[in-house]
């Protein structure tokens, strides 16, 4: 087990360890990209992993989990490396493409690897805590990856061959893993389709289930601005070469709710609405002053949504069975990027009034009318008010 974990937690690490991401949004601004194609950038990594979602639950059910991916590694690197020789926006979109591809089978292969090889090891109780240090190396390697701004001194070039340099650690680390799923999870005899239809109407049929999916969906979607982070940390008056902090700092602080989720796994459905509701009022605050003094705001943001979406996700991989596990994460997956599409959409529309901070300040409001709609309407559909 100790074994397994170290090479799990080692992927997490090394899968969200690239210098390149607090600059590539950067770099994609200085080579001719507006503020309203930068979102559709990552509408267009997005639609990359909803087009992938069926052919990546297939290939993970007849290739392994581990297999897959490493095959979506190995998609990572042609994306980065294609922004450095194709420094355009024909460029740029086909490496987010193939980086959505990536980010699909990671979802869904490795969400499903974890979740089974912690099962299979006797470790079920401890899920929620292995999940929330699983997003904590997360988030570790992410805010480790904020000192790429103060790299670009030494060029562009060598941050992107740097970030190819942890995704083949990240390879390494999954080769580490000695870990076959039971037959009776890998389903290699049952047609997909008929698999995912089944999942469907798993979903439909079981209110808890559908809800706790939907709800865990817009919680982790809303208010997600990890992409938009470096173009607003020059918004307001951050050099280049510290942009990086502002990812630092947030990332720290999601890090934090993720890392301490797994104490409040019997907090109420009543509590978590409020908290939601309190993570739209960071929101609105900060996009109200908008000013470095008041990042503090977004930080206290991040740690109660990250928290708040380390719990709901577990919840739901409770309530999933093991055989329909991968075609049910890659529903998930799929449902997950339509919404960020429309989030991307309405960012970027936000930026269009001149600001981002605009779009900061409708993404609160709509936490609230979430924290509303889960109040007036969520309460009851698992059986329960107050868990």
């Amino acid at each position: 087990m100790t074994q397994l974990l170290f090479s799990l937690y080692g992927f997490a690490f090394f899968n969200k360890f690239l210098l390149l991401t607090p600059v590539y949004s950067i770099f994609m601004l200085e080579n001719g990209v507006s503020d309203f194609l930068l979102s559709t950038m990552f509408i267009v990594s997005a639609v990359g992993t909803i087009i992938a979602q069926m052919p990546i639950a297939f290939i993970t059910n007849h290739v392994g989990q581990r297999a897959s991916m490493i095959l979506g590694q190995i998609l990572k690197m042609i994306a980065i490396l294609l922004w450095l020789v194709m420094p355009n926006y024909i460029g740029f979109v086909t490496g987010m493409f193939l980086w959505g591809v990536q980010a699909g089978f990671r979802s869904v292969a490795f969400e499903g690897l974890v979740y089974d090889s912690v099962y299979a090891n006797g470790m079920g109780k401890d899920y929620t805590r292995i999940l929330g240090r699983k997003s904590t190396y997360e988030s570790i390697g992410v805010a480790l990856s904020a000192f790429g701004s103060l790299l670009m001194f030494m060029g562009y070039d060598w941050v992107t061959w740097a970030s190819v340099a942890a995704i083949l650690l990240s390879v390494i680390c999954l080769l580490m893993v000695k870990y076959t799923p039971p037959q009776n999870i890998r389903a290699k005899k049952v047609k997909f389709t008929k698999l995912f239809r089944t999942a469907m109407r798993i979903c439909l049929q079981t209110p808890c289930l559908m809800t706790t999916m939907l709800f865990a969906l817009l919680v982790g979607n809303i208010p997600y601005m990890d992409d938009f982070l470096s173009p607003i940390g020059l918004q307001i008056g951050i050099p280049t070469e510290y942009i990086g902090g502002v990812s630092l700092f947030l990332l720290g602080c999601a890090t934090l709710g993720q890392r301490f989720a797994y104490k409040f796994t019997k907090i109420s459905d009543r509590l978590i609405y409020a908290l939601v509701a309190v993570v739209g009022l960071c929101y609105m605050a900060f996009g109200a002053v908008y000013s470095v003094g008041f990042l503090w705001l977004m930080g206290v943001g991040y740690i109660l949504f990250y928290g708040i979406y380390t719990l709901l996700y577990s919840r739901l991989q409770h309530m999933i069975p093991s055989r329909h596990r991968s075609v049910v994460l890659s529903l998930y997956t799929t449902v997950s990027y339509l919404i960020y599409i429309v989030v991307c959409g309405i960012i970027g529309l936000g930026s269009m009034l001149g600001s981002w901070r605009y779009s900061i300040i409708i993404l609160g409001a709509m936490m609230l009318l979430l924290f509303l709609w889960g109040n007036l309407f969520l309460q009851k559909r698992c059986g329960v008010s107050d868990r």
